[in-house]
């Protein structure tokens, strides 16, 4: 089993979820088929009690379900009486209550659900109660696309951006190299104000994204406001499959600067990273910027191999904490790729979670480099994605993280030593200002070194 450190923040055109999967399991299926069936909710509830980092209370959990069904009915105008379940009672109980509740809430829903979505609210519900950055709820079709993802593989159709939403306004904050939407002219920055006929005003960001996407050998038309540009550009793209790199880029800016780009910790990113920083230095790379904005995280192998590529031998880098286990600081084991006195700077932002949060709390922590941007997402645990019997899957927190010092990040984040956040502003004059400010202190040091 591979621990994984994603958090479940969802990204528009990119669902950022845990990773690693453990075999489903089976639960009695006595409901009649077509009907809501309470088994998968009681499923889930099993995974969670067996896996989870720290004790379930049955009752809280199926009474946060409970919450989740009633909140649900309420908002769809369906009127219905749902019982909470006391405290003191046995777990076969709640469970008996439980599944009464279950069944009166799929009565009142009628067809205006379909049999899963009741089981999802419930579990949604659920998870929610946990208040953990990595304990969620995928569908299957969303599991699907994780598990696509984790591979390499292309997990949906679409044109390859990287949604942001500021404002009321939707902008690619990122262009998926390679993609159609590169292909079409699209840049980072470009503001989306129609999709095909369909003004983008009052969307949700999940609405934007779904209208993009689409079968592959399709065509969307997409128009953009481009910072610098009076007139609005008319792009039509056609959809395809969609593989989202490691690495978006990485190249060698004015004055011997590497700048690598780095979105997730998916298979292979560690090796990755070191074949792109090699090939910076054999172009006599001065300097480093590393780009973790907007990284939801990944697997916790592969974010050691970046550490040791990056850092010291020896030093703290991240602590895991684990129920009746003394807690274990992990610590850089191999000769770093970086030369240890080459300028390092690390990009941040509130999209930056998770592996991308530990990564850059252990370069500020050992003082390797400075970091810029903004406050990064503070959802750092360690987790384990279990399937579910009809293909969903459930994300699992097994053990705490904290950084190499022990500072608990979960819930607090990393703060940048120098602050400089992208706001609407930035994207609309198409300005990618913590890029530039990063530039600007990689300058200073190098040429204060020069003389």
């Amino acid at each position: 089993m591979r621990q994984t450190i994603w958090t479940n923040l969802q990204r528009a055109a990119v669902f950022a979820v845990m990773l690693a999967v453990l075999a489903p399991a089976a639960v009695a299926q006595t409901t009649p088929a077509g009907a809501a069936d309470p088994g998968l909710v009681l499923e889930a509830l099993r995974v969670l009690q067996t896996n989870y980092v720290d004790q379930v209370d049955p009752t809280k959990a199926l009474n946060a379900a409970t919450e989740a069904l009633r909140r649900a009915l309420s908002a769809a105008g369906i009127t219905s009486y749902l019982e909470t379940i006391p405290p003191g009672l046995s777990e076969a109980e709640a469970r008996r209550i439980f599944i009464a509740q279950f069944h009166a809430a799929a009565a009142a829903a009628g067809t205006q659900w379909t049999p899963a979505s009741v089981s999802y609210t419930a579990i949604r519900g659920m998870t929610e109660s946990f208040n953990d950055s990595h304990v969620g709820f995928l569908t299957p079709e969303a599991n699907r696309e994780r598990r696509e993802r984790q591979r390499g593989q292309a997990g949906f159709t679409g044109v390859g951006i990287i949604l942001r939403a500021l404002e009321g306004r939707f902008y690619a904050s990122a262009v998926v190299p390679g993609g159609p939407a590169e292909q079409a002219g699209l840049r980072d920055f470009d503001r989306i104000l129609r999709i095909n006929e369909t003004s983008t005003e009052g969307m949700q960001i999940d609405q934007v994204s779904g209208m993009i996407r689409g079968m592959a050998g399709t065509p969307v038309t997409l128009t953009l406001q481009r910072g610098g540009s009076l007139s609005p550009l008319v792009l039509t793209i056609t959809r395809a499959p969609i593989i989202i790199p490691s690495i978006f880029r990485a190249e060698l800016l004015e004055g011997g600067i590497g700048y690598i780009r780095l979105f997730q910790f998916v298979e292979r990113t560690g090796a990755d990273f070191r074949a792109a920083v090699t090939r910076l230095m054999e172009r006599q790379m001065r300097a480093l910027i590393l780009d973790l904005r907007g990284n939801s995280g990944g697997y916790l192998n592969e974010l050691n191999i970046v550490l040791n590529s990056v850092l010291p031998r020896g030093v703290p880098v991240y602590t895991e904490i684990r129920r009746a286990l003394a807690e274990r600081v992990v610590t850089t084991t191999g000769t770093p790729l970086l030369p240890p006195a080459m300028p390092l700077t690390v990009l941040v932002d509130d999209g930056s979670a998770s592996a991308a949060e530990l990564l850059s709390s252990a370069v500020q922590e050992n003082r390797r480099g400075q970091l810029v941007g903004a406050k990064t997402a503070g959802a750092v645990e360690a987790s384990v994605m279990i399937n579910l019997s009809d293909g969903s899957a459930l994300s699992v927190t097994t053990f705490r993280l904290a950084s190499g010092k022990g500072i608990r990040l979960e819930g607090t984040g990393v703060t940048p030593d120098v602050e400089a956040a992208m706001g609407a502003a930035d994207f609309e004059a198409g300005t990618d200002r913590p890029l530039g400010t990063a530039i600007r202190l990689v300058r200073q040091i190098l040429a204060l070194r020069a003389r």
